[in-house]
């Protein structure tokens, strides 16, 4: 009988912790289009535009070269993913 007892016992213990892990956890958030626009700005870079579009941002940016590109950026981590330069 004892090894049937310390069983539930332990089933019931694990029940109880995996929905306390489960609210610790945070869904990924995603950047404001400012959050955004200080990060482009602090990397030397001036913003033409800047918009949310199918889950990313996109932005016409100038570089201290004055070549003028379009951007697309990611939504969480603010990184560039594609920089094409406008002709």
């Amino acid at each position: 009988m004892r090894p049937i007892t310390t069983g539930l016992l332990a089933a019931s213990l694990l029940a109880l912790s995996v929905p306390a892990l489960a609210e610790t956890t945070t869904a990924p958030v995603r950047k404001t289009l400012e959050q955004v626009a200080t990060e482009l700005s602090a990397r030397g870079y001036v913003i033409r535009e800047l918009e949310m579009d199918d889950g990313h941002f996109e932005a016409k940016i100038v570089d201290a070269k004055n070549v003028v590109s379009e951007a697309k950026i990611d939504s969480y981590t603010g990184e560039i993913l594609r920089l094409e330069r406008e002709d």
